[in-house]
């Protein structure tokens, strides 16, 4: 019945693909960075958690209340991008240095750019703006 399914808010339209590649790539303040001992780089990142999970869990002293982090260790490639990226790049521009330093089909680069920044974005370490 109609009358008992949950509403759910329309999801934002999102942007089209010329739009979206000319979107700048932003990072995240507040993420700590940390270069290993082979040179790649290791981000942490705050984990938001719902109310009623912290509620629960600080009723059964499993959490006192401080910021919960979690941790994400890039890979050769994604350091090489990670150092890439200056708040002034666009994502198209970040592919074309993607296709020239490894040699890729522009195609393949945005593909590959784009799946990147989409998951860092999920995370809350980058923004487009």
């Amino acid at each position: 019945m109609a009358l008992f399914r949950p509403k759910t808010a329309p999801r934002p339209a999102e942007p089209e693909r010329g739009a979206a590649l000319d979107l700048k790539v932003l990072k995240n303040r507040g993420i700590e960075v940390d270069v290993t001992d082979q040179g790649l780089v290791r981000l942490r990142y705050p984990v938001g958690i719902t109310p009623w999970v912290g509620s629960l869990a600080r009723r059964l002293r499993l959490w006192d209340g401080r910021p919960l982090k979690r941790t994400l260790e890039l890979d050769a490639m994604g350091t090489t991008v990670w150092g890439w990226i200056d708040d002034k790049r666009t994502v198209a521009e970040l592919c074309a240095l993607l296709a020239g330093r490894y040699k890729l089909h522009p195609r393949e680069a945005e593909v590959a750019m784009t799946a990147f920044v989409r998951q860092l974005g999920r995370r809350g370490i980058v923004a487009l703006g």
